[in-house]
């Protein structure tokens, strides 16, 4: 379930009208790593319930946990009493990836505000040995951007709550000799975290196109420097932004050779890096 009703007041001029209301769902997330006679709980992150395992991909990889989707044989929810328990997800890593978690600090519990809760090192960036970027063809133009913002203006949890983020993509493609986005085939995740809809949308690209594509990543809030650094992590180029950057996300899309855009409206936009 991703949104529920509620009952609330609705002030108008002192007028106390009694309503009800549809709000996004926010239920944790706990994620168990499994490998042999090893099991251990890897974070504890809030989230909007709903592709669950593409979260699990997506925040995997992203952390530098796993490099590839086969790193990992199954997900599965724990089961009490013969029911599933879906607010937990068992990972089991195949038998042969060697895990390496003694560096790694998320292992604690994170909310859906927060993705990187304290890591802001440009150096530890490097060493999580990104994906090589796939740079695209050609230049973004005004009624890319325009499309783009459209896909997102689609999204039901957003429209319907107003308390939702997105992220999605949209394809390069090479057709009829030259290259053109394909906003007909594009993809997009709901969560009422940021970094929480990008995990989505990065596992579901790593499950099923192995982060092949060249693409532009559209995020429906601002730019802090956890979703660039996953963005990074995918190897995609370019984010599209309907809010502000901040500054270590400009600084950590400068180094990494990334297009940043914020501030994108219909008719304009701000280009931070390029």
């Amino acid at each position: 379930m991703k949104q529920t009703q509620i009952n609330r007041y609705k002030v108008k001029q002192d007028i106390k009208t009694a309503e009800n209301d549809i709000v996004v769902v926010e239920e944790p997330l706990q994620i168990d790593l499994c490998q042999d006679d090893f099991r251990e709980t890897y974070s504890i992150t809030m989230r909007t319930p709903g592709d669950d395992q593409y979260l699990t991909y997506g925040l995997l990889f992203s952390e530098g946990i796993i490099d590839e989707a086969k790193n990992i044989d199954s997900m599965t929810g724990s089961v009490v009493d013969e029911v599933v328990t879906a607010n937990l997800i068992k990972v089991e890593v195949a038998p042969t990836y060697k895990l390496h978690l003694e560096n790694k600090s998320r292992r604690l519990a994170s909310y859906s505000g927060c993705g990187i809760c304290g890591k802001t090192s440009l150096q530890a960036l490097s060493l999580k040995n990104p994906r090589k970027p796939r740079n695209l063809h050609f230049n973004l133009s005004c009624y890319d951007i325009k499309k783009a913002r459209q896909i997102l203006a689609k999204q039901t949890l957003f429209s319907d709550t107003g308390g939702a983020h997105v992220a999605g993509i949209v394809y390069e493609v090479f057709k009829n000799d030259e290259f053109h986005f394909d906003f007909d085939s594009a993809h997009c995740f709901e969560d009422v975290g940021r970094h929480n809809a990008l995990d989505k949308l990065i596992g579901y690209e790593l499950t099923n196109n192995n982060l092949s594509h060249s693409a532009i990543v559209i995020l429906s809030g601002r730019v802090g420097f956890e979703l660039v650094q996953k963005v990074v992590m995918a190897g995609f180029s370019t984010i599209v932004a309907l809010g502000a950057p901040s500054d270590l996300a400009i600084k950590t899309a400068n180094q990494f050779s990334l297009t940043l855009i914020g501030f994108a409206k219909d008719e304009q936009y701000n280009i931070y890096t390029f």
